[in-house]
């Protein structure tokens, strides 16, 4: 458990509460055994609930997994009195929650907003890995790499994907405390609030950015590889009709029948290779002219 001050108003910041804190925590700022239960881990989903001398509300934000190679959801708890900010959280933040310095705060509102605000920020940061994952995707994109690339887009796509879920989140408990906050702080808190939500709605419009360069780079990349795929199957259907009519030719002269022309002339073979190699040859040339081959 950390406190630190500001003027007239605290933070208490706790990390994985063990059960003396969340006793300390009920005992002295009168929270219902309720919420203090739920307090013992994290929640199934968020949500903002007002009670008559404090807001408790359940904020997520994403935090970078270097092993999975994705964002995962990281809950943080608030519970706000008028002088006081607790913060409840279950996981490692990797400094999401180590730089706040509140001393200039003077109300649990600025101390919030200051609060959110930072992790706001922290979330920005974050967003740094999939902007370097896209670029890096964009330089190999027309390489000849086209399989290792779409194996680097699915994993680009699934980090969007969680970061998104993760970020969509939060609109709802910005705007749902946006509503209780005004009541419990009173209409100045209002602007406060609604720079929140606008700062997270600039995280959402960066992370629809990413998502949709990363979705142009996978159609790019699948029609490269489609243009190699078309290449090798021309490649192929003109190998198959150049030597077709020759390998025919070659099977009815190697028919043990009468009459076959050629067969029991001197030097059958060579006059034969030589038709079927002149008549190869020819094709191949006519092809190339086409530009089928």
């Amino acid at each position: 458990m950390e406190i630190r001050k500001g003027k007239g108003v605290q933070w208490i910041n706790v990390g994985k509460p063990s059960e003396k804190d969340l006793a300390w925590l009920g005992k002295e700022f009168g929270i219902h055994p309720i919420i203090v239960d739920e307090l013992r881990g994290p929640s199934a989903r968020g949500r903002v609930e007002a009670y008559r001398n404090y807001l408790y509300f359940i904020y997520y934000f994403p935090v970078y997994d270097h092993r999975d190679e994705a964002s995962a959801r990281t809950e943080i708890d608030f519970i706000i009195t008028k002088n006081t900010v607790i913060t409840v959280h279950y996981d490692g933040l990797e400094g999401a929650l180590d730089e706040p310095n509140i001393a200039h705060c003077d109300s649990s509102l600025a101390v919030m907003y200051h609060l959110i605000e930072h992790l706001i920020s922290f979330q920005e940061r974050q967003l740094r890995h999939i902007r370097e994952k896209v670029e890096a995707v964009g330089k190999e994109i027309f390489k000849d790499r086209e399989k290792e690339v779409l194996e680097r887009i699915t994993y680009v796509k699934r980090d969007v994907s969680e970061y998104r879920i993760v970020v969509r989140l939060q609109e709802p408990i910005l705007r749902s405390l946006l509503a209780k906050g005004k009541k419990f702080w009173g209409d100045s808190a209002e602007i406060y609030l609604n720079d929140l939500i606008g700062d997270q709605l600039k995280v959402v419009n960066q992370l629809e950015d990413y998502r949709e360069a990363i979705s142009d780079f996978e159609d790019t990349n699948n029609q490269l590889m489609n243009l190699k795929i078309n290449s090798v199957m021309k490649t192929f259907t003109s190998l198959s009709f150049l030597t077709f009519p020759f390998m025919l030719i070659a099977a009815l002269f190697s028919m043990n029948t009468r009459g076959t022309p050629l067969v029991n002339m001197p030097n059958a073979f060579w006059i034969i290779f030589g038709i079927m190699m002149v008549g190869m040859v020819s094709l191949t040339i006519y092809f190339r002219r086409k530009g089928w081959f």
